[in-house]
């Protein structure tokens, strides 16, 4: 099977989503020969990574959140053909149409409707949670599994989104 991983929020300097991702490589190196890898970095881990010969590293250096990112990446995808895709963040491209497993850490953005946590001025942060909520439902519903932290996730998923549970797999962090 050929599997792509977005790997471009890699290491700790992406705090927890960074660290999830390195750990989540490191492991699936330790314990995976069969399967064949692609993993999309950046330009700065690009160059220092080095992997197994069934890991292939693949330039992606564009930020999330951004239209580089909504249009660039299904290309990039695309000319890969892997079998599926692993999100490790929700931040799913809206015209990537193959078939994708995401991981959803919290629903944290959910819950908080006003600008207490930005910087952005109040306008333009409804722009911004309009387009996160887009991209969220994107992930949940177009995803062939999705991979969350605890059952406490996985229970708030299934309630806000009215999905099936079989379709939430809990794999504990740490």
């Amino acid at each position: 099977m050929e599997i792509l991983i977005d790997a471009r929020l890699y290491g700790p300097k992406h705090t927890g989503n960074g660290r999830y991702t390195e750990n989540l490589i490191n492991n699936l190196i330790k314990i995976d020969q069969k399967n064949n890898y692609f993993v999309l970095l950046k330009k700065e881990d690009f160059d220092i990574l080095k992997f197994p010969k069934n890991f292939k590293k693949v330039l992606a250096d564009f930020k999330h959140y951004t239209f580089k990112e909504q249009f660039k990446l299904p290309f990039i995808i695309n000319k890969v053909k892997p079998d599926v895709v692993h999100f490790p963040h929700f931040n799913v491209p809206l015209f990537y149409f193959g078939k994708y497993i995401v991981t959803i850490h919290d629903l944290i953005m959910h819950k908080f409707r006003g600008g207490e946590a930005t910087t952005r001025n109040f306008p333009v942060y409804q722009i911004w949670r309009l387009g996160y909520h887009i991209a969220f439902a994107k992930a949940v519903y177009g995803s062939i599994k999705i991979i969350v932290p605890s059952n406490a996730v996985k229970n708030e998923l299934i309630n806000y989104y009215k999905i099936k549970k079989e379709k939430v797999e809990v794999t504990y962090e740490g």
